[in-house]
């Protein structure tokens, strides 16, 4: 086995210099209660994936809640009902069941992927990493860690003394094992094991990711917050406070936990730099907790109620993100996108002549889920003549804000034309393409940097796709086509129409008449996805260069 020179008291000056001066700042996020019990024999187990926070809940079975469409309530996707382990990653969750087998949901289905494994599993990719007894040596009782990858099982640890707690990422896997009587950390890098840990004290509740690895351990008064990424071990958390830091997951560099006084626990952050705290509730215990990079899920216990809870972390607002729309007067609507407490925004619409065209606004939020800033309107080169920037005008002033987690939808307002207008709209995609996000979370603005000033906003959910293509007419003025069409989650590759539209109402005006659309007006268009913010988009004969829009 190799090891690694790593050891604590080569931990980096500037993790030293953190730990014995760190201050917590509060940040303190906004909390959905998702599930809620006073029965004292049922309790809570919580997954985060990427698009979809799932918790079994004993007693009762598996639910499943769209982060992205916080109109639709948790659904039941199991009947297990005794489960205590659960974990998930992007839309799919795995957990074991009462009979110790691993259950794997997938776009609604559930298969078996393993039996008889003990203790606990890691959080499920293509890969799952789980505890088994070792079989093959008579003479041992110690349990080893095992890794299911597609169409075979490989044994990742292979000694005389017991492994548990692994974390796995693709075909790496971090866990625990009891060496000299305590608990020291072990790394796989997919060919070799390495031992990171050779404390007093014993590490435990590792989370791997990317390569690197947040766990806890405790130095003789205390449990504290680790991290690895390569080099030299960097304690996170205080050295000094009597309080237990446990049970951390690692996200995209970012690290949660849980933070016990001795009274009560709450969640903490670290982003790299500077932790913060994140919840100020007290909580009697906190028993189960999962992060993935921009929210938190976890559950609670007050008293005798115990409760599921979600939140995105300061500064995210991926679901504010989205078409937003009128069911009774279609054909206009809103496109967001809220990324780093920044917004761009369009407003489609018609003009006099009931021609498509489109207003935008952008800028930093005033707060979590509110806005205001200058409304503009916009000529450029027509399409398919040589390109030159287009020119914006300042046409009014628009205030949004976006109800969320209670009611999903936005009401805003616009004061354009000495008049004012003000407007509720609530999710198209909810009612078009009711389900999953995407889990490459491709909603947003793309557009080619050679023909900055044009741009295509895309949403991909529920099986399906609805795009919009913003671009100009033969005299300058904007106009904008939509695409809606059958595109499976992962699909790298989409094709459909671009439909027209006209006799719709101009900005400031009543609603009328529902517009008509105009089939393929605008032609084919084909879109290739690279990766997750890359893609070729192929509309006529011209290819263009698609990346995700970077909010200035």
């Amino acid at each position: 086995m190799g090891k690694l020179k790593i050891n604590m008291c080569l931990t980096l000056l500037v993790a030293i210099l953190l730990a014995l001066s760190t201050s917590y700042s509060m940040a303190f996020v906004k909390i959905a209660e998702l599930a809620t019990t006073d029965s004292k024999d049922e309790f809570f187990r919580v997954a985060l994936g990427d698009g979809i926070a799932f918790w079994s809940h004993y007693g009762e079975g598996i639910y499943a809640w769209d982060v992205s469409n916080p109109v639709m309530a948790g659904h039941k996707i199991s009947n297990d009902d005794k489960v205590t382990v659960i974990s998930a990653s992007g839309n799919r969750v795995a957990w074991i069941d009462h009979s110790d087998d691993i259950q794997l949901w997938e776009d609604g289905f559930v298969q078996e992927v393993e039996d008889d494994v003990v203790d606990t599993i890691s959080q499920y990719d293509t890969n799952v990493a789980f505890v088994e007894e070792d079989h093959e040596d008579f003479f041992s009782e110690d349990t080893e860690i095992f890794l299911r990858v597609p169409g075979r099982k490989i044994q990742v640890s292979d000694n005389d003394y017991d492994d548990k707690q692994p974390s796995v990422f693709g075909q790496t896997v971090a866990w625990v094992g009891k060496h000299d009587d305590n608990y020291d950390l072990f790394y796989w890098d997919g060919k070799n094991e390495y031992k990171l840990t050779d404390s007093d004290g014993d590490d435990l509740d590792p989370s791997l990711d990317h390569g690197a690895i947040a766990w806890t351990e405790w130095d003789g008064d205390d449990f504290e917050i680790f991290y690895w990424a390569g080099g030299a071990n960097i304690q996170i958390t205080d050295t000094d406070d009597d309080e237990d830091d446990i049970s951390p997951v690692l996200r995209d560099g970012k690290v949660v936990w849980i933070k016990d006084n001795g009274e009560c626990q709450d969640i903490y952050l670290w982003d790299g730099a500077s932790i913060q705290q994140l919840t100020d509730q007290c909580y009697d215990e906190i028993s189960s907790l999962d992060f993935n990079g921009e929210a938190i899920l976890w559950s609670a216990r007050h008293d005798s109620e115990k409760s599921v809870f979600y939140a995105l972390l300061p500064g995210v607002n991926r679901h504010l993100t989205g078409w937003w729309y009128d069911p009774s007067q279609p054909g206009t609507g809103l496109a967001t996108e809220v990324r780093d407490a920044k917004i761009f925004l369009t407003w489609f619409v018609y003009d006099g002549f009931g021609r498509t065209t489109w207003y935008s606004a952008g800028g930093e939020m005033s707060g979590s889920t509110t806005f205001s800033g200058k409304l503009y309107s916009w000529k450029g080169w027509p399409w398919g003549t040589p390109y030159y920037p287009p020119r914006p005008e300042l046409v009014g002033i628009i205030s949004v804000n976006f109800d969320w987690p209670e009611r999903g939808k936005v009401t805003f307002s616009v004061s354009m034309d000495n008049k004012l207008v003000t407007k509720t709209f609530t999710s198209f995609m909810a009612d078009f393409a009711p389900g999953d996000e995407d889990y490459r979370h491709l909603t947003g603005w793309w557009y080619d940097p050679a023909f900055n000033g044009m741009g295509f906003f895309l949403d991909a959910r529920g099986g399906k796709m609805a795009l919009a293509w913003y671009n100009y007419r033969e005299d300058a003025s904007a106009r904008w086509f939509t695409s809606s069409n059958f595109f499976p989650n992962g699909s790298q590759l989409y094709m459909g129409n671009l439909d027209g539209w006209q006799g719709g109402p101009c900005a400031m005006c009543p609603y009328v008449a529902q517009p008509s659309p105009i089939p393929a007006q605008g032609g084919p268009i084909t879109i290739t996805f690279t990766d997750r913010d890359h893609a070729l988009v192929t509309v006529g004969e011209v290819t263009l260069n698609l990346q995700r829009f970077q909010m200035p």
